[in-house]
């Protein structure tokens, strides 16, 4: 939740009464009560439907209320909050000088089609506890010390055999309008994620990512292609700090999403064991590379007090937790339950959609899958798809949209979706490709120059080096054309120009890089695109035998059928009978 919506709502805009704003809401006169309604309107549109308000605090005055003008005060809430169609809930009370103060969430309650949607990716290292605890959260089961939680998540027949995460994958959980989790403890079907986003005001996207190292490419790919809110950082206490946890964490950091911390299997872990770990993480957080202020969550309060200061990227709350007898996972929850969306988006520009996943669904067709950047998009809209192998867009019609299994009539910027595309083959669609507005004119391209850092190189890096390249959903390789500098190594900075090596790419500036190979890792901002870069020289000689092949296939066929259709007419002329044959008996 944004640090704008926790404050007391009374201080942003000035209210034309003498009244203290601590005792407004204690027997409000009728235009007081009309303004109130106002405001609180107003923080609802700016916290997208939810804002957590303070009763009992003032301005220039002692805080805390007494029992009975804090009665009042929550009576007057609750008539607002009814006339805004949302829904009243505590989250605290606390002692203050002159009696209590009271903290309220207030969340607009479900409407059709339309929920909030916050994602959290998961990372860690391998065989941490991420797909076990987003098991027991989703499912509403604890786990048995065996994994029989995360089977429940696994897409894959080697994932279930081994245990290991190799894929992206996806599972919510919905919150009501009174902060009360819509998941049953049932086995998920498309049926149960119907019924969850149906009655939930929010629903946390956990983007389950893989933890082994040669399933890197893989974790990346979902934390810049599904765009998380925050990160969820597991680490398991008996192991501790080991493996990809840092090169996780240090991935988090350089993409600028918030991350927190979950210690699990603390039921399993020696006392002294799990402190060294916790001092090992508070270690690492507090250094120059982090600059973290690490907060451990034990209580109510704490929950709170991190999750309406999380936003600034610069608290961590610690988790410590128990799968197996649930130990800390309330706190857990609640913490979920007020996470906001952190990404703005503006839903009044040309529409985009970022494609990340596709498909082929018998009876429907293709299939796409990925997130809406801005604008709106509504069935049956006409949207330019590309670029393709020759940097062209084509036409297509959006056939049906759903929303986490969900049948909705439009998508709105910041949200993830899956489109039915009309007269489209799967394989003419790649992940990176991107859905646009006639009105954008979007162009292709293959050149683009970029501000990067060197994190980890062992030797150098100099013109014509090749990388991976991760720039939202696109994963592709590109090689450096020239640099601001001679050479780079690690911890340097630069400006350098890239070229993609097999496709143009739809890339705008301001958009963040990962640049990676093997174990040597850039980040970095692309600043500035070419339109008017030829394709390279490989590509454009692949695409120039494709135009020749095809050209060559198109004439073969034409010949075939112009033979066929002479033959055919050869044949359908009568043929004359001979002179000599015997005339017909007519009897």
């Amino acid at each position: 939740m944004s640090e704008d919506n926790t404050v007391n709502l009374f201080s942003d805009e000035p209210l034309d009464y003498e009244e203290d704003a601590k005792t407004s809401l204690i027997g409000p006169s009728d235009d007081l009560f009309e303004q109130l309604i106002e405001i609180l309107r107003n923080k609802l549109e700016a916290g997208l439907g939810e804002c957590v308000y303070k009763v009992g605090v003032g301005d220039g005055c002692p805080d805390g209320l007494n029992e009975e003008d804090m009665e009042a005060s929550r009576a007057t809430l609750e008539s607002i909050t009814e006339s805004l169609n949302a829904d009243l809930s505590l989250l605290r009370e606390r002692a203050a000088e002159e009696g209590k103060v009271a903290e309220f969430l207030i969340r607009k309650k479900p409407s059709n089609e339309d929920f909030t949607e916050v994602r959290v990716a998961v990372i860690g290292n391998v065989d941490a506890g991420k797909s076990t605890l987003l098991g027991v959260l989703t499912h509403g089961e604890l786990d048995n010390g065996r994994g029989f939680a995360r089977t429940k998540l696994f897409r894959h027949k080697h994932e279930a055999e081994t245990g290991r995460t190799s894929s992206v994958g996806n599972d919510i959980l919905g919150f009501d309008s009174k902060g009360k989790i819509v998941n049953q403890a049932d086995v998920h079907s498309s049926q149960d994620w119907k019924k969850i986003c149906s009655n939930s005001s929010k629903v946390i996207t956990f983007i389950d990512l893989a933890g082994h190292e040669k399933y890197l490419k893989t974790t990346i790919f979902g934390m810049t292609g599904h765009i998380p809110d925050f990160g969820m950082l597991m680490i398991g206490a008996n192991a501790g700090i080991i493996g990809m946890t840092k090169e996780h964490l240090g991935l988090s950091l350089a993409l600028g999403i918030p991350v927190y911390v979950v210690v699990t299997k603390i039921d399993m872990c020696p006392p002294n064991v799990l402190q060294e770990t916790l001092k090992m993480l508070t270690k690492i957080l507090k250094s120059p590379g982090c600059r973290k202020i690490p907060l451990l969550v034990q209580s109510q309060d704490d929950v709170i007090v991190s999750a309406t200061n999380f936003n600034s990227e610069r608290i961590c709350p610690i988790f410590q937790i128990s799968n197996v007898t649930g130990l800390n996972l309330d706190l857990l929850k609640s913490f979920l339950n007020l996470l906001s969306v952190r990404n703005s988006f503006n839903e009044k520009d040309p529409a985009e959609f970022q494609i990340d996943d596709t498909y082929s669904v018998p009876g429907v067709g293709t299939v796409i899958s990925g997130t809406c950047m801005r604008g709106l998009i509504r069935t049956n809209d006409l949207l330019l798809m590309g670029p393709d192998s020759l940097g062209h867009f084509k036409q297509v019609v959006i056939k049906s949209i759903h929303r986490k299994r969900l049948p909705v009539k439009e998508v709105k910027a910041g949200q993830s979706s899956s489109f039915a595309l009309k007269k489209i083959k799967r394989t003419d669609i790649r992940k990176g490709m991107v859905l646009v507005s006639p009105n954008v004119e979007p162009k292709a391209i293959w050149e683009f120059e970029s501000e990067i850092r060197v994190l980890h190189h062992p030797t150098t890096i100099s013109v014509k080096y090749q990388a991976m390249v991760h720039t939202g959903a696109i994963r592709q390789t590109a090689s450096i054309v020239s640099m601001s500098v001679q050479h780079m190594r690690t911890g340097d900075k630069a400006l350098c120009r890239f070229r993609f090596i097999k496709n143009p790419e739809y890339i705008k500036e301001g958009m963040r890089m990962v640049f990676r190979e093997g174990r040597t890792k850039a980040v970095g901002n692309i600043v500035n695109t070419f339109p008017d870069a030829q394709a390279p020289y490989r590509a454009a000689k692949r695409d120039k035998m494709k135009s020749r092949y095809y050209k060559g296939a198109r004439r073969r066929i034409k010949s075939y059928n112009d033979r066929t259709e002479q033959n055919d007419n050869q044949t359908d002329v009568t043929t004359p009978l001979k002179p000599n044959a015997p005339e017909a008996d007519p009897s």
